[in-house]
């Protein structure tokens, strides 16, 4: 019997970690080979690889963004196999396992909750034509009746899973690959599936520190734990660190981490963590008491502020801080101090999401009691609450677009905090304004080039009456030179003419004392050469200073980047005032 395990992935990027459990929990006694698309992949080639793979079960992991493309697919399959086994699992189909196969006669089987051993076992059965009421957490078709089986405890021991990547990393290329050293959550957050699982069950710590080698060794580029609440267990997550510090190499990792759980023996061992090792997202969702309270969140915000800071002083591990818009008992103007609380953390990224009703989880269950209105279809995403109505929703997803351009670019640091301090030191407020502008000119739904984004952004500042639009300039200059050497400038932001400054430029570059004081690792290399390496820009303002202090005195200074960093994640350029 061959079996077809596919996932239809939400990125290129992306790759299935679930299914890959299933491959080599069952891999040992049958035939199963494993195919991953994504859902911009055409729905005709999907079909079309799968059909020719010729197998006799067709397994898919479903979720909230390809439950579509999967029903689809699964149809069009049993009409041209018709004697293909079609098996559903993952979250999208556990909680209502019933009503998808009513609508969906193409599917044969769907496997609710934790998955390897019930899968196992249906392959079993389906080989030896065995007794499907056996299969505890199975349900499926007899006759015209849909049976649901009693469901299946959770693995109590997971070291009794096979490493998922046992068949090494072939095909993993250019994609993040996704690991797990515990499964469940300790909390209780009510937009979230885990609430719906009880406890903590972890993979035993001398398998997780021999498996977290192997990805070391292979150089994969990065590894992203899904881990609900990584930290859960600080001792637990503080002896993971060490061994990851201790190994070296380039593998970037990611964790969920809870910020109020982050204590100062742990924050010790990450002050040695070299940058770019360690990436950690954080959840804040709401700086709202009465929110955390509502979704049954535990969050110290003060604790989690003091350690982001902490953190972020360190340079070395990438912050991404979340917000989720849409919860009960937040309105606009609780949002708008969520996320100013969270800005000025000054994350790495600030991720502001949606709130998802999702199958199973505690809001879905009380949606008429804050009156929520959501779609329909997956992704079930909030359109209004007794709360916010759809206009402001529909407010904040302009500014999250625009978040994300500006904010977590990177590329507009200092601008920002100049064009935010103009708005009343508000960074929603900025951003309210700048979303309306961009609105207003027709900016919205189309991609832009970063060139294009600055002249934007001028365009938007310069309608500012409070704002020096001619030190707007030099600091949007700023920015953009101390990002990348600048090869051309965009419109409005060309930099001053400045007769015999090129001569200067180049004296400075021969000079072997220039080279030693400010990059002395170029010792060695000639003036055309550092120049391809570095650049120094004039300007009108000391923009060191302003950069260091917000003040920005009226002088000519002259600046020299330094672009070779030795991790970007951090710092776009090293840059000092010079003399020439």
């Amino acid at each position: 019997m061959k079996v077809l395990l596919v996932a239809i992935n939400s990125k290129f990027i992306h790759s299935n970690l679930a299914l890959r459990y299933l491959k080599a929990y069952c891999g040992k006694e049958h035939s199963i080979d494993l195919m991953e698309f994504s859902i911009n992949d055409n729905i005709e080639r999907m079909i079309r690889e799968i059909y020719l793979a010729r197998p006799d079960v067709v397994a898919f992991s479903c979720y909230i963004w390809n439950i579509r493309q999967v029903l689809m697919v699964a149809d069009t399959l049993k009409r041209i196999m018709d004697s293909c086994a079609i098996v559903l699992g993952g979250p999208e189909v556990s909680f209502d396992a019933g009503d998808i196969m009513r609508d969906n006669l193409a599917v044969d089987y769907i496997v609710v909750g934790e998955g390897e051993e019930t899968f196992r076992e249906l392959l079993q059965i389906l080989e030896d034509n065995g007794d499907l009421a056996q299969v505890k957490g199975l349900v499926y078709r007899h006759g015209r009746e849909i049976v649901v089986n009693p469901a299946r405890p959770l693995i109590r021991d997971l070291d009794l899973i096979p490493f998922p990547y046992q068949d090494g990393f072939a095909g993993l290329e250019n994609k993040i690959v996704y690991y797990e050293t515990s499964r469940g959550c300790p909390f209780n957050c009510q937009y979230c599936l885990s609430s719906t699982i009880p406890g903590v069950r972890y993979f035993s710590l001398e398998r997780v520190e021999k498996e977290l080698e192997l990805f070391v060794k292979a150089g994969i580029p990065q590894v992203k734990l899904v881990d609900r609440t990584f930290n859960c267990n600080p001792a637990r997550a503080k002896r993971i660190f060490k061994t990851l510090i201790s190994l070296g190499g380039q593998t970037n990792f990611h964790f969920e981490m809870a910020g109020d759980l982050i204590d100062e023996e742990m924050l010790d061992i990450l002050k040695q963590a070299p940058p770019g090792l360690f990436e950690f997202e954080i959840g804040v969702q709401s700086t709202n008491p009465n929110t955390i309270h509502e979704i049954q969140r535990k969050m110290d915000f003060d604790a989690l502020a003091r350690t982001v800071e902490r953190l972020r002083r360190g340079e070395n591990i990438h912050l991404h801080l979340d917000l989720i818009a849409g919860l009960p008992e937040e309105d606009y103007a609780s949002f708008k101090r969520s996320f100013n609380d969270v800005y000025f953390l000054r994350p790495n990224m600030l991720q502001l999401g949606f709130l998802k009703l999702l199958k199973g989880s505690g809001l879905r269950l009380r949606a008429a009691q804050y009156g929520y209105e959501y779609t329909q279809y997956p992704p079930y995403k909030v359109l209004k609450n007794n709360y916010m109505a759809y206009d402001e929703i529909a407010k904040l997803e302009m500014i999250e677009d625009l978040v994300e351009k500006y904010y977590n670019s990177g590329r507009f640091k200092y601008t920002l905090d100049y064009l935010i301090g103009c708005h009343h030191n508000n960074p929603f407020e900025f951003f309210e304004g700048f979303m309306e502008f961009w609105k207003a000119r027709g900016y919205e739904g189309f991609s832009y080039s970063p060139i294009r984004l600055y002249e934007i952004l001028l365009e938007y500042g310069l309608t500012m009456d409070n704002a020096d639009h001619r030190l707007l300039k030099n600091i949007m200059r700023f920015d953009w030179v101390s990002y990348e050497k600048p090869s051309r400038y965009p419109e409005g932001l060309e930099p001053p003419q400045m007769p015999g400054l090129g001569k200067a430029v180049d004296s400075f570059f021969k000079n072997r004392e220039n080279i030693l004081k400010f990059m002395p690792y170029l010792e060695g290399y000639t003036p055309r050469q550092i120049s391809r390496m570095a650049h120094i820009e004039a300007f009108e303002y000391d923009v060191v200073e302003g950069a260091k202090s917000g003040f920005y005195p009226h002088s000519i200074t002259y600046v020299l980047f330094d672009y070779n960093v030795e991790n970007k994640i951090f710092r776009r350029s090293n840059f000092y005032k010079v003399s020439l």
